[in-house]
């Protein structure tokens, strides 16, 4: 039969092997945690950059039309003079 004493140690060398497993089951949850969010971070500047690039190939578009317009009108004027 077991007595009081027994159930206590019992129940401690329990909770003794189960601090280190815990433990590392939630380093093991923080990590992969931390990995998440890195992954996240990483997807967000890629849109970003993927959007930012975008945008730019736009604005050299512009700024290209710009130029080819401004030879067109410094043509005409040297046509003109």
């Amino acid at each position: 039969m077991l007595s009081f004493g027994d159930l206590i140690f019992q129940s401690i060398t329990i909770l003794i092997l189960l601090v280190p497993i815990l433990f590392l089951i939630l380093i093991i949850i923080f990590i992969v945690r931390a990995f998440r969010r890195m992954e996240a971070r990483a997807e967000e500047r890629l849109k970003l950059d993927r959007e930012n690039i975008a945008f730019q190939q736009v604005q050299i578009k512009a700024n290209n039309e710009l130029n080819e317009r401004l030879s067109n009108i410094e043509k005409l004027l040297k046509e003109v003079d």
